[in-house]
């Protein structure tokens, strides 16, 4: 099926030869009148969509009908290209290797891998035969080949809309050892590292990175900030205690269904908080002068609780009161406290490895009762 029957050696075809198709039925595609578009549009009206080198590489269908990502709709902002904040733009997906990584064509000039931690392209060529040529020059280095062959082999074949994600992430010191590698949902994998890339996108090797998207909003008198603190907590039996410095107490079983059945509970001077996580995990702390307007449809669960202070001391730990855990300052008296949860889909089969977050917001007001005012869709994890 030559997408090109004047190129003098076809490497198009040439990869056409090793691969599995269509991934959906005939159609007519029609992108642009010239340059890479216009050769994706033949080689989709000939082969629409297919897979290479044991899944290694994907190039997606058009059209409704199919298996796998569809085209079109991969290119939507709402797909996952809004998590990158506009360091998508410009580009034109039409395919993926194994881990994500997009090839994608730039202004409809060139051919680029897209890089979903960084957001780094690197220039492959200007069509798809330099692109063809690229993937079989290192099959095992470009398309992944060997790596999806044994990854398979092992933990089953990856379904069309799949593709593999590391736990800790490649450009964060994780490796490509099978226990810090899942599958997922290939937009999903693509939403997860879209901060990232925000954030590790053009910096120089060897600087901090600070995975809590979160900032202090701009003080002013309806959003005044008493105090904002971003933790590191240890959450031990998947949870921890936000609390009065001298409110030490022991939970008991009531304290404990409600973080297992809710994510949130209370004592004397204390707020439980569940974690998805039996590790430590990012929390943020922020004491506001009135209730915060922060968008839910960002988190994926929210609970309010009450808190009395006597002190105006805060600690956040899992019951650990020893002077190396820092106190926070604020006001003594009544809060009540709205905690927002994050990422509660990202958290690794073991429970060990995830991007959640939890952020807890006080604001002084009546102290009421535990209860949650939105709720996740799935089932809770951790407990």
């Amino acid at each position: 099926m030559p997408t090109d029957p004047t190129a003098p050696a076809n490497l198009v075809d040439q990869l056409l030869r090793q691969a599995r198709y269509p991934l959906g039925p005939q159609v007519t595609v029609v992108l642009d009148e010239s340059g890479p578009l216009a050769e994706l549009a033949l080689l989709l009206t000939a082969v629409n969509g297919f897979t290479v080198f044991n899944a290694g590489v994907q190039v997606f269908h058009a059209g409704s009908a199919g298996l796998g990502p569809e085209l079109a709709q991969w290119n939507t902002p709402g797909s996952w290209k809004e998590t990158y904040n506009g360091l998508a733009d410009g580009l034109f997906c039409f395919g993926q290797d194994l881990c994500g990584r997009q090839f994608a064509v730039e202004h409809q000039e060139h051919v680029v891998l897209f890089d979903p931690e960084t957001a780094e392209r690197t220039r492959i060529g200007t069509c798809l035969q330099d692109w063809a040529a690229w993937l079989l020059a290192d099959p095992e280095r470009n398309a992944c080949r060997g790596y999806a062959t044994t990854w398979q082999d092992r933990y089953g074949a990856l379904t069309h809309d799949q593709r593999l994600i590391p736990l800790r992430f490649f450009n964060l010191g994780g490796t490509y050892d099978f226990d810090n590698i899942v599958a997922k949902p290939a937009a999903e994998c693509m939403r997860i590292r879209g901060p990232l890339a925000q954030q590790l996108h053009q910096l120089p090797d060897g600087v901090q990175v600070n995975l809590m998207t979160e900032r202090p909003p701009t003080t002013n008198t309806d959003t005044e900030q008493h105090a904002y603190a971003e933790l590191d907590v240890f959450a031990d039996y998947n949870a921890f205690v936000v609390q009065d410095e001298a409110a030490q107490f022991a939970p008991d079983r009531q304290w404990t269904r409600a973080l297992i059945t809710d994510l949130v509970a209370t004592a004397p001077g204390a707020i439980g908080v569940g974690t998805a996580r039996r590790t430590t995990v990012p929390v943020i702390l922020d004491i506001r002068a009135t209730e915060p307007d922060i968008n839910p449809d960002d988190w994926d669960h929210i609970t309010e609780a009450g808190l009395h202070t006597e002190t105006g001391r805060l600690l956040v730990s899992a019951f650990d009161y020893t002077d190396n855990i820092p106190r926070t300052p604020i006001p003594a008296g009544d809060y009540t406290a709205r905690i927002y949860y994050r990422g509660l889909r990202t958290i690794s089969p073991d429970g060990r490895f995830g991007n959640d977050l939890y952020r807890v917001v006080l604001w002084p007001g009546e102290p009421r009762p535990p209860r949650v005012i939105k709720r996740f869709d799935g089932e809770l994890p951790g407990g």
